[in-house]
């Protein structure tokens, strides 16, 4: 059984999925690879999901990025990251694609085109990542932002623990809520990082992107999402399957309570 599916929606990424295969082989982890397109071959693409045992998803995004967002849409319990490939815009456009997924359906993003922090995460991950902590902050957005993530962890019954990030933990998924803009630190451990604003604008799009191309990021204020990937990457062992599928299903009863 291969630790990770990795899958591409065109053989033009190949600039990308080129290294990222490279780095994987280098780091001893085993995958399987698949060039599927969302758009041109959902048949196929559905049946390679539902027969795949991977515990990981890897998905390449180029121009309207669905891939990742696809694949996190039938696999509920395990974590898909998003590449988002250069095309147009810089890859401004897949990047946004990736980040922007809606409340309960999270991809982790990472930069554009940056392979090697996919395959950390993916090593971090497969190595059995243990707890949950998240970060404490004291004012503003940031502190606003926290309050509601630790709510909704509480109310749905994700463990978790409040505290600071520590860079010598391999076995914590921290989860950090920072300023829209705001500078970030290079670090070496798993944190999620959730931009936060109020009112936002069309400039601080840009900002957002520029500010998070090496981190493991969400959506502006997408809190719930944070909390569903770190519960995601703890759940190397199946633990927590059952609550995350609930999570999903609760989140589709409410889109179809409108149909009434």
């Amino acid at each position: 059984m291969a630790d990770v599916f990795v899958v591409f929606g065109s053989a033009s990424d190949n600039n990308v999925f080129e290294p990222l295969l490279d780095s994987l082989k280098n780091e001893g982890i085993s995958f399987e690879f698949r060039v599927l397109s969302a758009h041109k071959t959902p048949a196929e693409l559905d049946s390679a999901l539902k027969k795949t045992n991977a515990k990981i998803f890897i998905a390449g995004a180029g121009l309207s990025a669905a891939l990742p967002g696809v694949i996190a849409a039938q696999k509920p319990s395990a974590p898909v990251i998003g590449i988002p490939c250069e095309g147009a815009y810089q890859g401004l456009d897949s990047f946004l694609s990736v980040a922007q997924m809606p409340p309960d359906v999270p991809v982790i993003c990472v930069g554009v085109s940056r392979v090697q922090n996919a395959v950390a995460l993916t090593n971090f991950y497969l190595s059995n990542l243990r707890e949950i902590i998240l970060v404490q902050t004291e004012y503003g957005d940031e502190r606003k932002y926290f309050d509601k993530c630790k709510a909704f962890m509480e109310e749905n019954g994700i463990p978790f623990n409040e505290g600071f990030r520590s860079e010598f933990s391999n076995e914590n998924v921290f989860i950090e809520f920072v300023d829209a803009g705001k500078e970030l630190d290079e670090i070496d451990c798993v944190s999620i990082r959730v931009p936060v604003k109020s009112v936002s604008s069309k400039e601080d799009a840009l900002k957002v992107f520029d500010q998070m191309q090496g981190a493991y990021s969400v959506a502006l204020n997408s809190y719930k999402n944070a909390a569903i990937i770190a519960l995601q990457l703890i759940n190397f062992s199946g633990k927590h399957d059952s609550l995350l599928k609930k999570l999903r299903k609760d989140a589709g009863k409410k889109v179809l309570e409108a149909n009434k």
